[in-house]
């Protein structure tokens, strides 16, 4: 996955994601966005207040076990699923409306929040 940012004419940002998304956990952790500075959300440390409470093991269950199909989502105004370092801020996020996401019954997103909520991430659900 390769990100590229733009500057308009207009003195706007654009940022583009490229590429296939990986899998493997290990490629994930390569791919952090580093030291809170999420391209989404900007500060993660003014914006993580905003989220509410991180997940906590119980939830990190429901998704694995749950988090099958879209109706999931759909019911949880899931947006998508933050994870944050929370000694630096880097962080790694899943949206259900990544077609990669979405392959396998969600398989990317449980199998990857379980990984690095089992890593000590902070995990948090943003809702639409």
């Amino acid at each position: 996955m390769n990100l590229s940012t733009t500057t308009t004419s207009t003195g706007s940002t654009i940022h583009t994601l490229e590429g296939e998304m990986t899998f493997e956990f290990s490629q994930m952790m390569k791919e952090l966005a580093p030291n809170g500075a999420n391209f989404i959300f900007g500060d993660l440390k003014k914006s993580i207040p905003k989220m509410g409470a991180k997940l906590e093991q119980s939830d990190i269950e429901n998704l694995t076990k749950n988090g099958t199909t879209r109706e999931f989502y759909e019911t949880n105004k899931i947006w998508c699923y933050l994870c944050v370092r929370p000694s630096d801020y880097s962080s790694y996020m899943f949206s259900p409306d990544d077609s990669e996401n979405r392959d396998d019954n969600f398989v990317r997103i449980r199998k990857n929040v379980l990984n690095f909520y089992a890593n000590k991430f902070d995990i948090y659900i943003v809702k639409f």
